[in-house]
């Protein structure tokens, strides 16, 4: 059979290294996995019941496409009250997990050719999404000694007349990133200007630490009905196997997006929908909770990593470290072998850097429970003392 010429994407590599240390873990093998990007706490019991209850009374049918009205309205309340947005029912759609909205609006919106502006280090699926559907990455760079933040000039250096999407990543994954509402302005009234769309992936927002503050790109009415935002429940809540996200959009965008997914995935399904309802209907309760856990975390990775690499620095926001190799210790710039080896000789998972378009990083999770998290860096620690140290 011969493929879609589209087809020629890789596998994602955040998924590749999970499930190789899984493998090994199911093999007897003692693996400390650092690499999934999830918050290993337990769903919130309020979450858990409404599923159960959901269950109970038999509401195991098909929902509505574009999601059960009530969690359409719940939704669009959280964010609006929570990021100062002004969005009605109509301008969300409820989508299996968060990624499937960005899978979503790419399918809907790229033509063959068209670029797509995103900045490196990026999320490891945005560039393999705009190839699925026949669209072009174009990478811009950024740089530690900027914050891993760009401007209008770093954008305006990528621009040609086929491009039509800038990725925003705020509350960055790999990095940790904050865009200020400065800076988030200037980046829009620039794509506004060059009348290019912003799709704003935003499901970081609820984890950001030591006071720093997240600004939503849809606070800003004068862009909106240029952009779209991704919302989800997997991080915010610790759902993140119950699959649902949220997607907000000029009302075109949302009917285009539920006609995709009417022929698809046919929605999230009805009983994380109903879980879901409950989580934000309770967001002020549950959303700090997790957030306090994470911080936890993050803290006791600083404390540990920290006293034997001086040189690294606390993320913002999110669930990740991402650390050049040079800061570890260790004499080579390519982070794949250096993934496998770790994983192989110290029992550590980590995510190479060359996925997120920057080689001679890695990525670390910190989402991990904490003795997982203390005794694992431990491990790795030694590792690296010991091969490169004595070279």
């Amino acid at each position: 059979m011969q493929f879609s010429p589209f087809m020629s994407v890789e596998p994602s590599a955040t998924v590749a290294i999970n499930s190789l240390a899984l493998k090994q873990k199911a093999l007897g093998k003692r693996i400390y996995n650092l690499s999934a990007g999830e918050p290993m706490v337990a769903t919130h019991p309020l979450i858990m019941d409404a599923a159960k209850k959901a269950i109970d009374e038999g509401k195991t049918h098909y929902p509505p496409v574009s999601g059960i009205p009530e969690l359409r309205h719940a939704a669009t309340n959280w964010l609006n009250a929570t990021y100062q947005t002004n969005y009605a029912a109509e301008n969300c759609l409820i989508t299996a997990g968060g990624k499937f909205g960005l899978y979503a609006f790419f399918q809907a919106a790229i033509t063959p050719g068209d670029e797509v502006l995103m900045m490196a280090p990026y999320w490891v699926s945005y560039p393999a999404m705009v190839r699925l559907f026949g669209g072009v990455p174009k990478v811009v760079p950024s740089f530690p000694e900027q914050s891993w933040k760009v401007g209008p000039d770093d954008l305006e250096k990528n621009l040609s007349d086929k491009t039509k999407i800038l990725v925003l990543n705020n509350g960055g994954n790999p990095t940790g990133i904050l865009y200020t509402a400065k800076e988030l302005h200037s980046l829009l009234a620039w794509a506004q200007e060059k009348k290019i769309m912003v799709i704003s992936d935003e499901v970081y927002s609820g984890l950001t630490y030591d006071d720093h503050i997240f600004v939503s790109a849809a606070s800003f009415p004068e862009f909106r009905n240029d952009l779209v935002v991704v919302q989800s429940c997997s991080k915010h809540f610790a759902m993140t196997g119950w699959r649902v996200g949220m997607v907000f959009a000029p009302l075109l965008i949302i009917e285009k997006l539920t006609m995709i997914q009417s022929q698809s995935t046919s929605g999230a399904s009805s009983i994380s929908q109903f879980a879901a309802l409950a989580a934000l209907n309770a967001a002020t309760k549950i959303v700090p909770l997790v957030r306090q856990e994470m911080q936890a975390r993050r803290d006791i990775f600083m404390r540990v990593f920290a006293s034997s690499f001086h040189s690294l620095s606390s993320p913002f926001a999110g669930l990740y470290l991402f650390a050049a190799l040079q800061d570890l210790g260790v004499p080579t710039n390519d982070s794949v072998s250096f993934c496998y080896q770790a994983l192989d000789q110290a029992g550590v998972a980590i995510v190479p850097g060359k996925a997120f378009g920057q080689e001679g990083y890695v990525r670390f999770s910190f989402g991990a429970e904490a003795g997982e998290l203390e005794t694992g860096l431990r491990h790795l620690t030694s590792f690296i003392h010991s091969e490169y140290e004595k070279k």
